[in-house]
């Protein structure tokens, strides 16, 4: 296994990327809204590593206007799917690759469904901690929200014998519950809009040939009624799809056990 830096022409700048090459089937790894081609805790690097175990060639991929990509002042929903767009016709082109799977992290995931839907040539979709689309927030409210559901998790604790020693010895972030609480994690009206494709993506990914595998925490909040609304939107659609849980693990998966858990299933499961 042998990394290389890569700078992917794009605009009047370049995409920063990591490429991997192996066989012809080229695996892309995709960050979340505001992250880098590492992700939290390396997560993205890991799992990169292990599919290139695999033999698979892989690509992780800073979007414009993050990590070391050329800076370009609107990032939207739009734009990362047009930049991982601009990943995949470099790589069929300048490397041969025949085949693409793509792996996203929370809004990582969202891009590549997005991209799934314009190229259903995209033989599988991995997807960490799988989001709504912003239109399809209303109906995933009903099933309930990321807010109540963190709400109800920190109620849990307040009866836990750990939670009062962490109290007493001062170790317990207050601040941060109540920020997590009180925060409208999408942003503010600016920010909502730029998350926000001008395409109806879910309606353009009905067809889609390939295989969606979504992979969750059991303890993430934010994906109450995520992970109901897109097994049956799929199912509905006749999509195939895998859905799994890491049991106690949150959004980003934090620890080196989690981390290593997510990286081999997605390897395992690239691989079927």
């Amino acid at each position: 296994m042998s990394e290389m830096a890569v700078m992917i022409p794009h605009n009047d700048g370049w995409l920063a990327a990591d490429l991997n090459l192996g066989n012809d089937h080229a695996v892309i790894f995709l960050p979340g809204w505001s992250g880098t081609r590492y992700g939290p805790q390396r997560i993205l690097l890991q799992a990169a590593r292990n599919a290139a175990t695999s033999g698979f060639t892989t690509l992780r991929l800073d979007y414009h206007g993050r990590g070391d990509s050329s800076d370009i002042t609107e990032v939207t929903l739009d734009g990362m799917i047009t930049d991982a767009i601009t990943a995949i016709t470099w790589l069929r082109t300048e490397h041969n690759i025949a085949k693409i799977s793509l792996v996203g992290l929370c809004s990582g995931g969202n891009v590549a469904l997005g991209v799934a839907s314009l190229d259903k040539s995209v033989s599988k979709v991995v997807c960490w901690s799988l989001l709504p689309f912003m239109e399809d927030k209303k109906q995933i409210a009903k099933q309930g929200t990321p807010r109540k559901a963190m709400l109800v998790q920190y109620l849990r604790k307040i009866f836990r014998l750990q939670t009062w020693q962490k109290l007493f010895h001062g170790e317990l972030n207050m601040k941060g519950a109540q920020e997590s609480l009180v925060k409208d994690k999408e942003g503010d009206a600016d920010e909502k809009t730029r998350k926000t494709s001008k395409r109806t993506i879910m309606r353009e990914l009905i067809g889609f040939a390939g295989s969606v595998y979504l992979l969750y925490g059991s303890r993430d909040p934010e994906s109450a009624g995520s992970r109901t609304f897109f097994t049956s939107w799929f199912h509905q659609h006749n999509i195939n799809n895998v859905e799994r849980t890491i049991e106690g693990a949150p959004h980003n998966f934090y620890t080196a056990l989690w981390t290593a858990e997510v990286a081999a299933q997605t390897a395992r499961w690239l691989a079927e």
